[in-house]
C-alpha cells in the first residue's frame, strides 16, 4: 500500500516538475486571465465581441501585462546564464589513465597484426614441460 502511494506521489511530482519546466505555469496563468477578461467583456458586449476583445491583444488586462513582463524577465535571465558549465568538475581516479587504440589499417599492405608489435611475448607458446610447482599440487 505504501509503495503505491510513493509511486503515485513520485509520478505526480515528476509531471508537475515537467509542467513547470516547459512553462505550463504561464499557460495556466494566462488562461485564468483570459477567462476573467472574457467574463468582464461579456458583461457589456455580446459574446462574440467579448471573445474578439479578449484575444485580439489590443485590450490586455493588468494580469496579462504582468504575465508578459514576468515572462520577458525570465527570458532575459535565461539568456544571461551560460549554456556550458564553467565550473570544473572533480577529476576521477580513472580519468588519469588514457588508453591509446591504434587506427585500423586503411590499405591491405599495412594490414599487419598490431598485437605482436605491442606484446612480442604474447605469441610464444607456453613452456614445456609445465613448471614443477604446478605438478606437485
Amino acid at each position: 500500500m505504501m509503495s503505491r502511494l510513493f509511486k503515485t506521489t513520485g509520478l505526480a511530482a515528476s509531471f508537475l516538475a515537467l509542467f513547470f519546466m516547459l512553462g505550463g505555469h504561464w499557460l495556466a496563468l494566462q488562461s485564468v486571465a483570459w477567462a476573467r477578461m472574457l467574463a468582464e467583456f461579456s458583461r457589456t458586449d455580446s459574446f462574440t465581441e467579448a471573445v474578439g476583445k479578449t484575444f485580439d491583444g489590443k485590450h490586455p488586462c493588468k494580469m496579462c501585462l504582468g504575465i508578459r513582463e514576468a515572462r520577458q524577465q525570465e527570458e532575459r535571465e535565461q539568456r544571461r546564464l551560460p549554456l556550458v558549465k564553467t565550473e570544473k568538475s572533480p577529476e576521477l581516479f580513472c580519468d588519469s589513465r588514457r588508453v591509446v587504440v591504434p587506427f585500423a589499417p586503411t590499405e591491405a599492405e599495412n594490414a599487419v597484426a598490431f598485437v605482436p608489435q605491442l606484446h612480442p611475448g604474447f605469441i610464444d607458446s607456453p613452456p614445456r614441460p609445465p613448471p614443477r610447482y604446478l605438478t606437485l599440487l
